[in-house]
């Protein structure tokens, strides 16, 4: 091979894998309130109804902000404010059925309405923290670092969600029902009800106030 064909090829190879190190599209801005950013690799943004959001995005919201993302499978993420959130997976197939969610929850409250991953056999939609891993069955549910320092999960709707890390794992299936964990090397705890004073509070952690709920 001549050297212009070689240097062409090198080229082409470059762009190629360029490309494909290209951070995949996992959903997008619904609507916000207030002010958020999203961190990428060297560089950050500030978040704009509309915007696109990338596998690898850790997304920061400020005091009094709401951010509402619709995911590429249809669920909906609700962060509220002082939130730290990462987007660490996200990949959905509608053609082959086939998708995987990986999100972080580092600081602060979310709610997530799952959409198509969570109706898939192997419903792998899972929320990492600190202190333990939520995974779901195609629900809505509501967890958070916001009553205390430790992690409070609730089932809002659905068919059930799972809280677990190295000392145990339980499993919340009546809505409204909710568990703890304190730390990483203690079990979550039983679930019980939360009564509609904690309930509320948790909602409202993530509600839009008077302004419409996205839809």
């Amino acid at each position: 091979m001549n050297r212009p064909a070689l240097l062409a090829l090198l080229a082409m190879l470059l762009v190629t894998s360029a490309n494909a190190a290209e951070p995949a599209m996992a959903g997008m801005v619904m609507q916000i309130r207030g002010a958020a950013f999203a961190n990428h690799r060297e560089s950050s943004g500030n978040l704009s109804k509309g915007m696109a959001v990338l596998t690898g995005d850790h997304i920061v919201t400020g005091h009094n902000t709401r951010v509402a993302l619709k995911m590429k499978d249809g669920a909906i993420l609700t962060l509220g404010a002082d939130t730290e959130f990462a987007i660490n997976e996200y990949r959905y197939s509608p053609k082959a059925q086939q998708g995987s969610a990986s999100l972080e929850l580092i600081k602060g409250a979310f709610r997530a309405v799952t959409g198509a991953i969570g109706k898939l056999k192997g419903r792998d939609f899972k929320v990492k923290t600190s202190v333990g891993v939520i995974g779901i069955r195609g629900t809505d549910f509501w967890g958070g670092f916001y009553f205390s320092q430790a992690l409070d999960v609730a089932l809002l709707g659905g068919k059930g969600i799972y809280v677990e890390n190295a000392a145990g794992r339980v499993e919340v299936t009546v809505p409204g029902d909710g568990t703890t964990i304190q730390s990483a090397d203690v079990a979550p705890s039983s679930p019980k009800h939360w009564g509609d004073q904690k309930l509320n509070a948790a909602k409202q952690s993530v509600a839009w106030g008077d302004e419409l709920p996205p839809n």
